[in-house]
């Protein structure tokens, strides 16, 4: 059985719960989520772990307090408790500083586009030097961070970008990974991972 995570997020008119008792002290960020039928999102007190550990070690996420915005159409609701799977997450990013710079090792960043499902996301992967990226993307472990990243999707007035720090992709659910220097057409240098559709 795996593990379930409780998050507890609290919505902009105040009008929900704000946090766990663990979390006095912690910085107060923006989480948003995005699943196959729209984006969730809150604020909510993360620990001082790096996100894509967090969503790494648990199997599932027990939400509170959840804005839901239906994609493309646009309606919202604020849904009290809901549990999410991770294998129905598509991206996760959060406001808020990096992970513990002490715990980074030597890195380069290179430039890669996803598609997951509706979502296109277009960031820099960290690897090793002389490791290929799209190599070392395929092995890591499901959740994946991007840096510099921007995420695009079609919301009710049409496309939509936005742009985080760290979006964190679900390599499992990701349609292909390619390059993003000097690729002229989307089938050049690229890797089918996860759900490939052909």
């Amino acid at each position: 059985m795996g593990s379930r995570l409780r998050l507890v997020l609290r919505q902009p008119d105040g009008g929900l719960v704000v946090s766990g008792p663990d979390a006095d002290g912690l910085q107060e960020v923006d989480l948003v989520a995005f699943a196959s039928h729209g984006r969730l999102s809150g604020r909510i007190r993360l620990d001082r772990a790096r996100l894509s550990d967090m969503l790494n070690e648990h199997d599932e996420f027990q939400l509170e307090g959840v804005l839901a915005m239906h994609l493309p159409e646009g309606r919202t609701r604020v849904i009290k408790e809901m549990v999410i799977q991770r294998g129905e997450l598509f991206l996760v990013h959060a406001g808020g500083p990096r992970g513990d710079r002490a715990q980074r090792t030597r890195t380069v960043a290179r430039g890669v586009i996803v598609k997951c499902g509706p979502y296109l996301v277009m960031g820099d992967v960290h690897s090793a030097p002389g490791i290929d990226p799209l190599r070392f993307f395929g092995r890591r472990q499901p959740m994946v961070p991007l840096t510099d990243a921007v995420v695009e999707f079609t919301g009710p007035r049409g496309p939509v970008q936005e742009a985080a720090e760290v979006v964190v992709v679900n390599r499992d659910l990701a349609d292909w990974v390619r390059r993003s220097e000097g690729i002229a057409t989307p089938d050049a240098g690229m890797s089918r991972l996860g759900r490939a559709r052909i």
